[in-house]
């Protein structure tokens, strides 16, 4: 770290312009994380954008399908799903799906959505869920899952624009061109965690999930969808148990997360009685 008192320094901006950026791998994975809790503070009149890193091309049963076809209609149903949560804005990168790395590019890329937007929350995948499941002795006929690779590609992407990269003024120096300065994200939410520490009280804006997820038409068979919205309030009611379990509770629906804070801003400093301020 330099002298941020030397001449010539930049200050790096801590004011947020954004509430929260969310930033996912594929279209529809902002949806399953955190649509609710967007719907909510949507409705709270905060503002949000969503990121999507790839162009979601290998989300198909059929081989033969075009990509450029699927990429588009899987952006327009992310769109659309947005529109129904209140989201104002929908960026998309279209790095190829499945391939995702921890590269240069990605990481400038995110490092200039941070700066443009300013969130005040950014919402990742956790880039340490890898291996997911139930021990097989206790729950014999249960399965687990392995965490997609662009999910955890994704998770560390952002971390590493996060920091150091988004505060940093010498990193992406070309991006002080565009009035790009640095900025300090205020707090992290991490979905999909398996460290869990803060949950959102999403009982009012669960139906609003449900409805969103069914915009993207294209990856899910009619039986599927028909049963979407059940399935997103029977998920939403473990996470407010465990919500209870865990912090003594009480809601109907919740949203699970690892939040991190990064930077606390400062108390407003209160005038000194009978000042004149």
């Amino acid at each position: 770290m330099g002298d941020r008192t030397a001449e010539g320094a930049m200050e790096m901006l801590t004011t947020p312009d954004y509430e929260a950026m969310v930033i996912g791998a594929h279209p529809d994975d902002n949806d399953f994380g955190t649509a609710a809790t967007c719907a909510l503070w949507a409705s709270q009149g905060k503002k949000i954008v969503w990121v999507v890193m790839t162009d979601g091309t290998e989300g198909s049963e059929i081989p033969s399908q075009n990509d450029e076809e699927l990429m588009l209609l899987r952006e327009q149903e992310q769109r659309l799903a947005a529109e129904t949560y209140g989201v104002q804005a929908v960026e998309f990168l279209r790095n190829h799906d499945g391939h995702l790395v921890n590269s240069e590019e990605a990481r400038r890329s995110v490092v200039k959505l941070i700066r443009k937007y300013r969130p005040r929350v950014v919402f990742t995948h956790d880039p340490t869920a890898h291996i997911m499941g139930p021990d097989p002795d206790e729950k014999p006929q249960a399965t687990g899952y392995l965490n997609h690779p662009d999910h955890r590609a994704t998770g560390n992407i952002v971390l590493d624009a996060i920091f150091p990269f988004a505060g940093n003024p010498r990193s992406y120096r070309e991006l002080l061109a565009e009035n790009l300065q640095p900025y300090r994200v205020h707090e992290i939410y991490l979905f999909n965690s398996p460290t869990t520490n803060t949950y959102v009280d999403v009982t009012t804006s669960i139906d609003q999930k449900g409805k969103g997820l069914m915009c993207h038409a294209s990856q899910f068979n009619p039986e599927d969808r028909d049963s979407m919205s059940q399935r997103i309030r029977e998920r939403a009611a473990m996470v407010a148990k465990e919500a209870k379990e865990k912090k003594g509770l009480e809601m109907q629906f919740a949203e699970g997360f690892r939040r991190v804070k990064l930077h606390v801003p400062p108390e407003p400093k209160t005038p000194m009685p009978g000042s004149e301020e």
